[in-house]
């Protein structure tokens, strides 16, 4: 026995106290032996044996008795802990004394909570005790495993990997992450920051900037492997929450905050003032090209958030441009956003670099683009020519900027100049995306079962681009709905075009002429996103014709259809369709099901069709049950 203890009452718990019971019971007399114990500890205590008798009475086991005052005993125990801070010293030989309660459930909270109040002065065989222990980890506070996670950095990539992989996943962020022009962008940033994920990577780290900058090179790392922009928001989202806390300790040594702040407040506002961009320009000039932290810059930039902000920044000095284009001197401007879409459209190319350098191939087909879309700023008639066509197919910030473009038709109304636009961007998907035509699957295989129906794979460099694609899909779908005008229009011209076809009354539809709903076919094929956002398109489509129904004609003449029961029939057609024909993400199936249930609550009984296994025996599979 440890020459301390000598004298010391031994406590009864623990396996030492299962021990020492068996040798005190096994020497005499056990009535005895219990009798010695109550005396020596001062529990010789009368009225308790009063309270045994009358508990007894009560039909209240001992165990009962025993667990509530063990109970109680701990809790006084803690709050005595809290409340009466000790000296060095004392908290040491305090944690000695009770640091063999860690091996019992009932009392481990003790020692655990000393060591949370003096988390920097654990001993090490402690720490390395609770790291053996997976039930003594969990029992942990986070100021506890900080400690850990400072001497043992796979206990700390174990808790911070599924934190970031479900801010990364989460439905909700990646539907917002999707919404390219809104004007919801400053309620989305408070949803993000209060992302459960998020707070709990940022409670992990705290105030610990060694803790900070390894979770930052998670970060890193699973953004190299798999180009997901979503990693980017997250390296915005983490230092403007460490910005927004005042954790000062982080944000004065993260390099990136001086861009995250005045990005941050350009996103927020859906906007980029002169005060912002001067903001913006500083902080580059404080770097050269040898010392300019390319990777963490790019990693940022390549978030959707800070990408969509530029494009419409772009595409605002392109319009200011446009009426005197020949004498303008606003073209140096486009420069600096032009730089930034680069950077974070090449983000996983700039981090994998020992000396990056910002691509420079497309310059010169970005700024010919430039050039031709000033003409349709100028005149949205005109028809686009076959080199803007060719440039689309390879350069990505054209066609971040015509998506800009695009979705400002749609808001405008313009319906010509939008089909024009929708058609072109039919012709470049797969180029765009990476997927050669040759590596298709073959459409007629893909109505059998919708487990084999998985969206062709998406080479990573490419990944960005799908990304955007998905999301001026569900933007101009969002846009296209919330406008009652523009949806009676494409419904009209859907019944015309399904009229003028001898196969009418059947269940085929194809060829899909009309640019919308063919550019949404397209989509469907190759991205589980499109096939999600066709639905969200007819559920848009029955809301309005639901609405129809209900109203008097007289009070909407600029926006009924002309003949609501084949509107009907179309989005029935459509449904059935895209149920048949487009490719499923296994991961995503949850919301796309969620789709299938909002378009058959949103068709009215008095429809003609209804969304059963009768009339839409494919799309009824989706349906929730």
């Amino acid at each position: 026995m440890d020459a301390s203890n000598v004298g010391r009452p031994q406590p009864l718990v623990g396996d030492a106290g299962k021990e020492s019971i068996k040798h005190a019971m096994s020497m005499g007399n056990p009535q005895q032996a219990i009798a010695d114990y109550r005396a020596a500890n001062s529990l010789d205590l009368p009225a308790a044996d009063a309270v045994y008798a009358l508990l007894d009475s009560l039909g209240v086991t001992r165990h009962s008795v025993h667990a509530t005052a063990l109970e109680a005993a701990s809790s006084a125990a803690i709050n005595h802990i809290l409340n009466n801070p000790l000296s060095n010293d004392k908290h040491m030989a305090l944690l000695e004394n009770i640091r063999h309660y860690m091996d019992l459930p009932q009392l481990q909270q003790l020692p655990l909570q000393l060591l949370d109040m003096q988390p920097r002065m654990i001993p090490f065989d402690i720490c390395e005790k609770i790291s053996k222990s997976p039930r003594l980890y969990e029992s942990c506070s986070t100021n506890i495993k900080r400690v850990l996670w400072q001497q043992n950095s796979d206990l700390f990539r174990q808790h911070m990997f599924p934190l970031i992989q479900s801010y990364v996943d989460s439905e909700d962020l990646l539907w917002m992450s999707r919404e390219m022009t809104t004007g919801a962008v400053m309620k989305f940033t408070s949803r993000r920051r209060k992302n459960k994920s998020l707070l709990d990577i940022s409670a992990a780290i705290g105030a610990d900037l060694r803790l900070y900058m390894q979770t930052l090179g998670m970060i890193r790392e699973l953004f190299l492997d798999t180009n997901n922009p979503a990693f980017g928001t997250l390296r915005l989202d983490l230092i403007m929450l460490m910005h927004e806390n005042d954790v000062s300790d982080i944000i004065g040594d993260d390099i990136c905050h001086g861009l995250a702040w005045p990005l941050d407040a350009c996103i927020t506002k859906q906007l980029m003032d002169d005060r912002r961009v001067q903001e913006l320009q500083s902080y580059f000039d404080r770097f050269n090209n040898e010392n300019m932290p390319y990777g963490e810059i790019s990693l940022i930039l390549s978030s959707p958030y800070s990408r969509h902000v530029l494009a419409q920044y772009v595409l605002s000095i392109l319009e200011d441009i446009a009426p005197e284009s020949a004498v303008s001197q606003r073209y140096k401007e486009l420069k600096f956003p032009r730089v930034l879409l680069t950077m974070g459209l090449s983000a996983q190319e700039l981090i994998q670099q020992d000396h990056p350098k910002i691509p420079k191939d497309s310059r010169l087909k970005t700024r010919e683009f430039f050039q031709s879309l000033l003409v349709h700023i100028e005149d949205a008639a005109a028809q686009p020519v076959p080199d803007d066509a060719s440039i689309l197919t390879i350069n990505g910030i054209a066609r971040q900027v015509l998506y800009a473009f695009v979705l400002k038709l749609a808001a405008s109304q313009n319906m010509d100049a939008l089909n024009i636009w929708l058609s072109v961007i039919g012709d470049f998907l797969h180029p765009a995306l990476g997927i050669s035509s040759e590596n298709l699957p073959d459409q007629s295989s893909l109505d059998a079962q919708v487990e084999s129906r998985v969206p062709h794979a998406i080479p990573v460099s490419h990944y960005i681009d799908a990304f955007e694609l998905d999301a001026f899909i569900q933007s101009i779908v969002s846009c296209i709905c919330s406008n009652s005008r523009a949806t009676a229009t494409i419904l009209n011209d859907m019944c015309l075009d399904l009229d003028l076809r001898p196969d009418a009354g059947g269940s085929i539809i194809e060829p899909i002429k009309l640019p919308l709903v063919k550019l949404l076919d397209q989509v469907g094929r190759l991205r589980h996103c499109g096939h999600e956002q066709m639905i969200a398109f007819l559920t848009g489509c029955a809301g309005f014709i639901s609405a129809e129904y209900g109203a008097d004609s007289a009070s909407s003449p600029q926006t009924t259809i002309e003949t609501r029961e084949n509107a009907v029939h179309c989005v029935y057609k459509l449904c059935e369709h895209a149920a048949a024909n487009y490719v499923v993400d296994p991961a995503h199936i949850g919301v796309l099901k969620e789709q299938y249930n909002k378009l058959s609550l949103a068709c009215p009984q008095a429809f003609k069709y209804q969304i059963v296994s009768s009339n839409c025996p494919n799309a009824s599979k989706f349906l929730l049950r």
